[in-house]
């Protein structure tokens, strides 16, 4: 079956989905008037070269770039107002069943935070779904596989924008998986891998239609795996045998240029070490989604919450692990953990464990998505002042943050 490529490549798609920022962001465009572009042009007489100003990844604090590299998944907006507005994460995502009012919940949650924060959430249908009481029921994907690609495209952009309309800017979703295993069930479109990569290009395309960021999942691919993450940690088939089947969806849709991945809790022999999950894997992160398989959006880690990484200590060291694997985003379960990720990864970064170059990277591509290029030193300014005084603030309290959150629900 030939591969159905996305509407328009991911560099175009990515406008429609751009955040609508704080008026901070207007200072983001770089700071050099006409007057003084002209005036270093006069002077320039022994080379031709222009020296850029930094851009805003680079002028970032590590304190600010840890925030950035940080996502929540909570039960409630307003739980994540806090951490939004202190800057220490970018965005949060949903989990639970969420009430009627949840534009209002959204809205208030994201109102004061310094850089436009992501909004997303759990919306697969059937058992994963959290805006019905908003949006109404969406069938599982079992279920939209016994209709058309286009019949569930239609639904699923229909969906999109309202959810759009709602603030979210963001979805985990679709599910590209190859079979029910893992505790999946009717979570994926079937077993054939071509049939799968039919459903989740065209829901691809339908979510950026709606205005939606999409992040595929779970990558490398875990239907045919046997254990469920959110209670241990499994293996799946060998790499080779992955290419053959579970990846086809995932390979489709990075050669038309998704915007985001999650990346799974799963060991996969002969690649990661053993016991270590693709999550925590550089040999799979970088090496092979980046390096591979070219993978250039944002890579996301499942919610770090999960048993499977029972083995790997606090959140906030399996944070770590993510990041220096290659991943963009810290996926942290529960808002009270997320002081204590932020001021490890702060850490991290300040003492060079984490690679400067893969940070300001990891954060361009974050702040990219968010339209957010050029200098920024307002921003940058304002950043590290909202995120000492948080600090501060927390030291001085003398308050401790759990450091682990247990799912109160299926999904990612």
């Amino acid at each position: 079956m030939p591969r159905r490529k996305l509407v328009t490549p991911f560099r175009v798609q990515v406008g429609a989905c751009c955040l609508a920022l704080t008026a901070l962001v207007s200072s983001c465009t770089g700071t050099a008037s006409g007057d003084v572009a002209d005036k270093q042009v006069e002077k320039a007489t022994a080379s031709t070269t222009t020296t850029l100003p930094p851009d805003c990844a680079e002028v970032l604090p590590p304190s600010a770039q840890a925030g950035q590299m940080i996502m929540v998944m909570v039960t409630s907006p307003q739980i994540a107002t806090g951490v939004l507005t202190a800057g220490t994460a970018g965005g949060f995502g949903l989990k639970g069943k969420q009430s009627k009012d949840i534009a209002k919940e959204v809205a208030a949650a994201t109102a004061e935070a310094p850089v436009a924060a992501f909004v997303a959430s759990d919306e697969e249908g059937g058992t994963v779904q959290r805006l019905s009481s908003a949006l109404g029921v969406l069938p599982s994907a079992e279920t939209l596989a016994k209709g058309t690609p286009e019949q569930a495209a239609t639904l699923i952009e229909d969906y999109s924008t309202r959810m759009r309309e709602l603030g979210f800017n963001m979805i985990f979703g679709p599910v590209a998986d190859v079979g029910g295993g893992s505790g999946l069930g009717t979570r994926v479109f079937g077993k054939d891998p071509a049939v799968v990569t039919e459903f989740t290009d065209a829901i691809i395309n339908a979510e950026l239609a709606g205005g939606l960021i999409p992040v595929i999942k779970h990558w490398p691919g875990i239907g045919g795996g046997t254990a469920d993450p959110h209670v241990m940690l499994g293996k799946v088939a060998e790499l080779d045998a992955l290419k053959a089947k579970d990846l086809v969806p995932f390979t489709s849709a990075i050669q038309a240029g998704v915007p985001a991945i999650m990346v799974a809790h799963v060991q996969i022999p002969g690649l990661t070490a053993p016991g270590e999950p693709a999550s925590l894997s550089r040999a799979a992160i970088t090496t092979e989604l980046r390096e591979q398989q070219g993978f250039e959006g944002l890579i996301i880690s499942d919610e770090l919450g999960m048993k499977a990484l029972a083995a790997f200590g606090s959140q906030s060291e399996s944070a770590e692990l993510a990041l220096s694997a290659g991943s963009d985003i810290a996926l942290v379960a529960g808002a009270d953990s997320v002081p204590e990720v932020h001021a490890q990864i702060t850490e991290a970064i300040s003492s060079g464990r984490l690679d400067q170059e893969q940070v300001v990277a990891s954060v361009r591509r974050i702040l990219k998505t968010k339209g957010i290029t050029g200098s920024c030193p307002d921003l940058a300014a304002n950043l590290s002042s909202i995120v000492a005084a948080s600090t501060t603030s927390t030291l001085s309290s003398g308050s401790t943050t759990s450091t682990t959150s247990k799912s109160t629900s299926s999904g990612n």
